[in-house]
């Protein structure tokens, strides 16, 4: 029922964009500039499909995008579990230490109470406000709850700090940089055409080539991100020390939590669009990874 769904949003979606590609090349070859006062009747042939085909984009585009990140999650209302035993007291301690040493929100390094959430991911931590003046509440997948020992909550707790500043930073973005070179090329080449052909040419070149480059840059965007967070976990690797993230993985791998297996489940176009990598992915990632070299003073 999703899948339909969601083809059916997405090919509307993908039909308005090359109705309203297909109408900017030709109102830009007429000459329009958006004046409806000015408007001949050969502009309105190209003006009123141009407006159908983003009103498409619009809903349909926003319609795929909700199914897409919704089809393997089930509709419920989260539920908070706060817990008051041995291991949120030491799991609360470890993130005081962590946050002790970073530039974040008073209210954040005084965190006291922990809720487990049963609808969170396992690979994401979150502070819920609870009023204020009032200290936050550390919320945590309740997947992971009396199924890690207290190191393993040292290593989560640190992996998921550091990924937030990481080291290596031009080696992290690197992904995304290369996601980026289509429009930013693109761009160069339009500031060419626009300083040596003029206006009227610099519009045509980006009526023809934006919506595709566009199109191109949202197939590379998820691919990329996802590369982005694998060599997250490598530097957060690098730093916690040979194995040790790699182990707890192996662990998390090993409770077979159900979000964590359906998301093994995706393949194909959705497994590439998908912006975060599943534990196998992040397993395969930290078992082949080649270490930094070492820098030299």
């Amino acid at each position: 029922m999703f899948d339909r769904r969601l083809r059916f949003y997405a090919t509307t979606a993908l039909l308005g964009y090359g109705i309203a590609w297909a109408s900017g090349i030709y109102l830009t070859l007429i000459g329009f500039r958006g004046s409806p006062a000015e408007c001949s009747l050969s502009c309105l042939w190209g003006a009123v499909p141009d407006s159908l085909g983003w009103l498409l984009v619009s809903v349909c585009g926003y319609r795929a995008f909700k199914v897409f990140f919704t089809v393997h999650k089930e509709k419920r209302a989260e539920s908070l579990d706060i817990g008051h035993g041995l291991e949120e007291e030491h799991i609360l301690e470890i993130t005081r230490e962590i946050l002790a040493h970073r530039r974040v929100a008073k209210r954040l390094r005084k965190v006291e109470a922990l809720a487990w959430s049963d609808t969170q991911s396992w690979y994401w931590l979150r502070f819920k406000w609870q009023g204020y003046r009032k200290p936050s509440m550390l919320v945590v997948a309740s997947g992971l709850r009396g199924r890690l020992e207290p190191e393993d909550w040292r290593t989560y707790l640190n992996w998921h700090y550091l990924r937030h500043k990481p080291r290596q930073t031009l080696y992290v973005a690197q992904p995304f940089i290369r996601a980026m070179l289509p429009l930013l090329l693109l761009a160069a080449i339009g500031v060419n055409q626009l300083v040596f052909f003029g206006q009227q040419a610099s519009e045509l070149f980006g009526a023809v080539f934006l919506p595709p480059t566009i199109l191109l840059f949202v197939y590379l965007f998820g691919s990329a991100m996802k590369k982005v967070f694998l060599r997250l976990d490598s530097v957060a690797s690098e730093s916690l020390g040979n194995g040790t993230l790699l182990s707890l993985f192996n662990k998390i791998d090993s409770l077979h939590l159900p979000d964590s297996e359906k998301a093994k489940k995706r393949e194909g176009l959705e497994a590439r669009l998908w912006p975060e990598p599943n534990i196998s992915e992040r397993i395969s990632n930290l078992a082949n990874r080649v270490p930094f070299p070492e820098r030299t003073s």
